[in-house]
């Protein structure tokens, strides 16, 4: 296995395990995580309905694209894709309430899933030799 390939599955194990456990630990607590999460939007133009719906949806989305990511194959770019999807839509939301801390944070994602879905495409896999 070429260093390319081992460095891919390593970002595909990390982002993998990363978005399923954002989904899994949530699962158990829902509620909660709404009613807490929700709090922080108050002042923000976001209805309170369209961020609830957002919240309760968000851990399935996390955990839909931790699975996928690790199944491997196809299901990887879909996760990557959803992935990158998903943080674009938490972006909006974190800085709508100027939480330029989280934003960073939230970047970092961003760059993640753009490195490992570009990663998969054997033309450019090279390029940063």
């Amino acid at each position: 296995m070429t260093n390319n390939k081992l460095a891919q599955l390593i970002l595909r194990i990390g982002l993998g395990i990363n978005m399923l456990m954002h989904g899994l630990v949530r699962l158990p607590k829902l509620s909660a995580f709404v009613d807490k999460t929700e709090a922080g939007f108050a002042a923000t133009i976001l209805p309170s309905l369209l961020t609830k719906a957002f919240l309760y949806t968000l851990p399935f989305l996390e955990l839909a694209t931790g699975i996928l990511i690790l199944l491997g194959s196809e299901f990887t770019r879909w996760g990557y894709f959803l992935g990158g999807i998903l943080i674009a839509a938490l972006l909006l939301g974190t800085t709508l309430k100027e939480d330029w801390n989280s934003a960073g944070t939230q970047m970092i994602y961003v760059i993640a899933f753009y490195l490992a879905l570009r990663g998969l495409d054997p033309a450019t896999r090279n390029r940063f030799r």
